[in-house]
């Protein structure tokens, strides 16, 4: 396998990595059936139904930070005191993840090592590149630690101390009647999201002694009670089972409910701690006037009508003061954001039926950190973000508008940005149109978006020659003016939609002369942000962005 670049970020957490996205968190973890380097074979899930936590550390025999870690001793420590020869409440394996590496390699004789990893080492090694690639690392080492409950999750180059500390934290069958929600595993980007109404999917866990025959589980929002759903089935120690509400309202942008689970078996639960878990999840805005501009003029984030996709525990997308026009942009944080994480942004919802034309631009502003591959899609999706569609997708040197940088990026003058373009006339039929803009983070250096605008026309060149207008003062604060030419009579109407596409304010005229003419458009009573006028006729409309301050 080919060594990857280190970057000096990763150098100092002691990790090198190849380029994929690994393993969600709270995901059931692969099983593993593989022979180790003495012939012993293992069965991960017979290990796990005894009811021990097991950890991997994922390493390459090459690979300077691993071979780091394996000399620290933590994990031999670790094993030695909680495994077989221990209290036997653990079990741990050195998983060699590199498919090119011999035994020549692993006794550190051979050209691809960095020393002898047999030696002294009390664990089983096994020699099998499918586990990492079943696992999805992106990284050496990569330590997974997986309850008995087969749930897991990325733990780190942990001290001994530590990793007693976060085996803690592991459900553990000591009660006769147990049960638990696990991690919801709907995760599109970390978190749920949709039109209208969701699913909200859990798993349903036995973690008692005694089988677990029924249970009550409720959905709430804060104290109220939104559902609720008596379970029935027949569960062994560990075992679990997917399971959802459906439906589940929500306000439009973010909301967090809770699933609890009770009365297992119909009696007390005897762990109370593993009852209940908290689900984050995200209702696009209604349908309404598409989004045509965002310069990004305001520091509020997302910008309203705009969804925000988290896909970890650290933030990726954020405002950033640096825009093309010194207005603002959106900065995706791919320094600080882990390796394989996926954010995004997802522009309003989009009515594109009755237009003739229909282009996204926006202007982008990127750099590498030495040879990273940070990567930008622009997804589009016409059944509520069920299906998405890549229309845009670069990466690494494509990606970047400036050359590879050793600092933090920030764009300091036009040159360094570059300007996008994608046609979107193949869904002109659609009536509720989200894009959203992707991003998958190999933590290089940041990206910056800015002047993010979807251009709908309808009756192509008939419409400007008809009917035209401009808006003044554009920012304005008490009056806005429309003035408009009419190269034919005709009924004329005139709205303003607020970033949902709710009319805020609107006037008709059944017949108006040609020539020039001139509106008052209150907006003292509108609250500050960016609005969309449109001016409709009998040959089609136009549209233009008014900002309100």
């Amino acid at each position: 396998m080919k060594k990857t670049l280190l970057l000096l970020i990763l150098l100092a957490a002691g990790v090198t990595r190849p380029l994929q996205a690994q393993i969600a968190p709270g995901a059931i973890a692969p099983n593993i059936v593989a022979t180790d380097i003495n012939g012993n074979n293992w069965n991960l899930y017979d290990l796990l139904d005894q009811g021990k936590t097991v950890f991997l550390d994922v390493f390459a025999t090459w690979c300077g930070p691993c071979w780091s870690y394996h000399n620290s001793g933590a994990l031999d420590d670790f094993y030695n005191q909680y495994g077989p020869d221990g209290t036997n409440e653990i079990m741990a394996f050195m998983i060699e993840g590199d498919g090119s590496t011999t035994m020549a390699d692993l006794q550190g004789t051979g050209g691809n090592t960095v020393g002898n990893w047999i030696a002294g080492t009390p664990m089983p090694i096994i020699d099998n590149s499918g586990i990492a690639s079943d696992y999805q690392i992106r990284y050496f080492p990569t330590i997974f630690m997986i309850c008995p409950d087969r749930i897991v999750r990325e733990v780190g180059q942990l001290s001994t101390v530590d990793l007693e500390a976060v085996r803690a934290e592991c459900s553990i069958a000591t009660q006769v009647n147990d049960a638990g929600i696990t991690n919801s595993m709907m995760y599109l980007n970390g978190t749920p999201a949709g039109c209208g109404n969701l699913n909200i999917n859990y798993r349903l866990c036995n973690y008692g002694t005694d089988a677990l025959t029924s249970a009550t589980i409720t959905l709430r929002d804060g104290a109220t009670t939104i559902d609720t759903y008596n379970w029935t089935g027949n569960l062994a120690t560990y075992e679990s089972i997917p399971l959802a509400f459906n439906g589940v309202n929500g306000v439009m942008g973010a909301n967090t409910i809770s699933v609890v689970v009770s009365d297992p078996n119909g009696q007390s639960d005897g762990n109370t701690t593993n009852d209940e878990r908290s689900v984050q999840f995200t209702i696009f805005n209604s349908v309404g006037g598409p989004a045509v501009s965002e310069t990004f003029a305001s520091a509020s984030f997302p910008p309203s009508g705009w969804s925000e996709l988290n896909g970890g525990d650290v933030a990726g997308w954020e405002y950033s003061t640096a825009g093309l026009n010194g207005a603002g942009s959106a900065k995706m944080n791919f320094v600080y954001s882990p390796a394989g994480d996926f954010d995004a942004i997802v522009m309003p919802t989009m009515d594109m039926t009755g237009y003739d034309n229909a282009v996204l631009t926006f202007d982008i502003a990127a750099a590498r950190y030495g040879t990273s591959n940070d990567n930008l899609k622009v997804k589009v999706s016409y059944n509520c973000g069920l299906t998405w569609t890549t229309l845009y997708n670069k990466t690494g040197a494509a990606l970047a508008t400036v050359g590879s940088q050793t600092s933090i990026f920030t764009p300091t003058n036009a040159n360094q940005w570059r300007a996008e373009t994608i046609n979107l006339n193949n869904y002109l039929t659609r009536p509720a149109l989200l894009v959203k803009f992707e991003a998958f983070s190999n933590q290089g250096n940041n990206l910056y978006l800015d002047n993010i605008n979807m251009s709908l026309t309808t009756g192509l060149n008939t419409v400007n020659r008809a009917l035209d207008f401009s808006l003044s003062p554009n920012p304005a604060r008490s009056l806005a003016t429309v003035n408009y030419s009419m190269a034919k009579q005709q009924a004329v109407q005139l709205s303003v939609l607020d970033a949902q596409g709710r009319i805020v304010y609107a006037f008709d005229e059944a017949s108006v002369l040609p020539g020039d003419h001139q509106l008052f458009v209150p907006v003292s009573g509108l609250a500050k942000g960016i609005y969309l006028v449109r001016l409709q006729g009998e040959d089609g409309q136009q549209l233009r962005r008014l900002v309100v301050e």
